[in-house]
């Protein structure tokens, strides 16, 4: 008598177990899909719904690299033993960059990132707008061209004008640190130009500017190299492919177009 009721409540308490196990599981799950349904809803909201890919070309134009991005031909990059050119005395005139800098409408204390900065000369200039407390971060990725930047920022007080050296994926810049960051004729030539633009934007405070000046292609005018040269129209569907917010564009300059960009604020790393 006594094992068949002892046998009777084992069989109850094991029944009883049985439920609270089922019941348990099944709030894990519910909670696991919630979980998983919140992720994928948040990793949609920042989706940019990228259109740009990249293609390896088997041939192509000897003035690029065998890649082509967005249907576009990446351009080679200009070596460090062009800095000549990039400060030849007629270049003002020709390129007008006192008009440049005045289109730019920098502001003292702004912090600002010229990247792919060569020799240096728009940084100073940029550099004498946004003085005595703004910031210049001078970017290139060639070695020989950090080194002469360096050379600059030793005339400077410290952290007013900022060498760095930046690598193909990346400016390597500090989260958020940027009011703005300018290319003057390097998107073009960027070798990874999603992955760098992705990281710049990270660089760029939410609601930042990321400024785009390049050769204005189709000009005859312009007497530049065609990989060299980019239209409005192919900026403004890689930019925004990237998550940027065309602004505005100003043609004003004899061989180049100035296109405004802004980072949204909900753009976050």
């Amino acid at each position: 008598m006594k094992k068949l009721y002892f046998k009777k409540i084992m069989q109850h308490r094991a029944k009883h177990l049985f439920f609270q196990l089922h019941w348990f599981l099944l709030l894990l799950v519910s909670i696991t899909f919630a979980v998983a349904s919140h992720e994928s809803y948040a990793q949609a909201a920042i989706s940019t719904n990228k259109q740009c890919e990249y293609v390896v070309l088997k041939t192509g134009h000897p003035d690029g690299i065998l890649k082509q991005y967005c249907n576009r031909q990446i351009a080679k990059i200009m070596g460090w033993q062009g800095a000549a050119w990039l400060d030849r005395a007629e270049r003002e005139s020709e390129e007008r960059t006192d008009q440049l800098i005045d289109i730019l409408n920098l502001k003292p204390g702004m912090i600002v990132g010229d990247i792919g900065a060569g020799t240096g000369r728009l940084s100073l200039l940029m550099l004498d707008r946004i003085k005595p407390h703004g910031q210049m971060w001078a970017v290139d990725v060639q070695a020989e061209m950090v080194e002469r930047l360096k050379g600059i920022a030793q005339k400077y007080p410290k952290n007013q004008f900022n060498a760095k050296q930046s690598t193909a994926f990346s400016p390597e810049l500090p989260d958020a640190i940027l009011d703005m960051a300018i290319m003057v004729d390097v998107y073009h030539e960027l070798e990874y130009p999603r992955e760098f633009l992705e990281a710049l934007m990270l660089a760029v405070k939410p609601g930042g500017l990321i400024v785009f000046v390049e050769y204005r292609a189709g000009d005859p005018k312009v007497p530049i190299k065609r990989l060299h040269t980019m239209t409005v129209a192919q900026l403004k569907k890689e930019a925004s492919d990237g998550g940027l917010v065309f602004e505005k564009v100003v043609s004003d300059l004899p061989w180049q177009d100035v296109v405004f960009f802004r980072k949204p604020p909900a753009i976050k790393k």
